[in-house]
């Protein structure tokens, strides 16, 4: 897909901007806090149906409006096509309500046009994914396969899933001592629909990391050469609570004086599981089920699921996390970037728009001009942002147009 145009009214910053584009790679300067990653927002939303920095409809509406408006036309595959395009409209309002137009079509729902123009974006808060805990890392996988071609199914299985898990929760909070695992046949029945949602969730994640691993193999090698990367998913049953941090010597209560378990504690020992499908996730989700019981009922909560499962990118056998330098980790959340944008073109049968926000700030004069060059060699459309126009100075970016961003005008 290209973005021909794309017109936002009250939207954060912007009163009223209409903005024409006709290259490949579009590069937009600006001094910090003018909005240039407002601007990139406005086309993640048209994209995705949701904003990349807050979960919260009124914060990306101008304070001194009621309602933002975006409007984005856009073609298919070829810049110079001469079909008529595709138009979404949405108008978003403060009480959280939202009018959607599709060619002119009236649509209820955000799921109705999401990834019509499928997007990828960028930005130095991605870096969560590998320096915050496994839900950062959950939420990217998760993202990824609800924008893909069965998104929809993906997203009410996630959504069963967490109702059956509250209700487990539910239960075990009701559950004591010896008695709570006497009469456990209402758990049962809970466990068998977890399991049933559950193993499906893990079994989309691992199959998504699994297209994931030679692509991003290969493209940290371009800016690393000779590191060996791997990435592995790892299941909650092989996450380890180290014997420093066992639940004996937890001193962590909920308010009604029940231990609570955290994330961080269960990844002090993690285990990875191997890439054999000789094991079923399904039966090995059951028997790890009722192995933790007790301690689930110590903890009132249920510690195996995806919902805890978690990956971990692997350089020369070292988590990249603990053991990684900033640039390292900066470039492998950019090389997962490139990896998604492949899956969703792959599934989506379309070339996705691609946004990066102050994606060259940290990186050395080599690594820049690699990115540069692995942008301008793809077929994606490609919006970057900078505060400071001088870092194109020694790169090639021939053939790209540029906008200047000052006092919410764009020229």
């Amino acid at each position: 897909m290209f973005l021909k145009n794309l017109q936002l009214k009250n939207f954060r910053n912007y009163n009223n901007i209409n903005l024409n584009f006709n290259k490949n790679t579009i590069i937009i300067a600006g001094d910090n806090g003018q909005g240039k990653t407002n601007l990139l927002e406005s086309i993640y939303y048209i994209s995705s149906g949701k904003p990349h920095r807050t979960n919260i409809q009124e914060e990306i509406i101008n304070w001194e409006s009621d309602y933002a408006v975006i409007r984005a036309f856009f073609i298919n595959d070829d810049m110079d096509s001469k079909e008529d395009g595709h138009l979404i409209e949405l108008e978003l309002r403060k009480d959280g309500t939202f009018k959607i137009k599709v060619d002119g079509a009236h649509y209820s729902r955000k799921s109705d046009f999401i990834s019509v123009l499928p997007s990828v974006i960028f930005s130095p808060d991605d870096l969560r994914i590998i320096k915050s805990g496994p839900s950062n890392r959950r939420d990217f996988l998760d993202g990824i396969l609800e924008r893909s071609d069965m998104g929809r199914e993906f997203f009410v299985l996630k959504t069963n899933y967490q109702k059956v898990l509250n209700q487990r929760n539910s239960l075990l909070k009701s559950m004591s001592g010896d008695a709570g695992l006497k009469n456990n046949l209402t758990l049962d029945t809970w466990n068998e629909s977890l399991v049933n949602y559950g193993h499906k969730i893990i079994e989309y994640r691992m199959g998504l990391l699994k297209d994931f691993k030679k692509n991003f193999a290969d493209f940290l090698n371009l800016f690393f050469p000779g590191l060996r990367a791997e990435i592995k998913y790892i299941l909650s049953w092989n996450r380890k609570i180290s014997a420093k941090n066992n639940f004996f010597n937890l001193n962590f209560k909920n308010g009604n004086g029940n231990y609570l378990i955290s994330e961080d504690l269960m990844a002090e020992e993690a285990v990875f599981e191997g890439d054999s499908a000789s094991f079923s996730i399904r039966d090995k989700f059951i028997t790890k089920l009722k192995e933790n019981l007790k301690r689930e009922l110590i903890y009132k909560t249920t510690i195996i699921g995806p919902h805890r499962d978690d990956f971990k990118i692997l350089i020369d056998g070292k988590d990249i996390k603990s053991f990684g330098s900033q640039g390292q980790q900066r470039i492998a959340v950019i090389c997962l970037k490139f990896c998604e944008i492949n899956i969703l073109k792959e599934k989506r049968k379309t070339n996705p728009v691609l946004l990066l926000d102050d994606v060259l700030s940290e990186l050395d004069n080599e690594k820049k001009r690699l990115l540069i060059e692995i942008i301008k060699n793809s077929k994606f459309q490609t919006f970057i942002t900078t505060a400071n126009p001088d870092i194109f100075k020694d790169l090639d970016v021939s053939g790209t147009e540029k906008f200047f961003i000052s006092h919410n005008k764009i020229s």
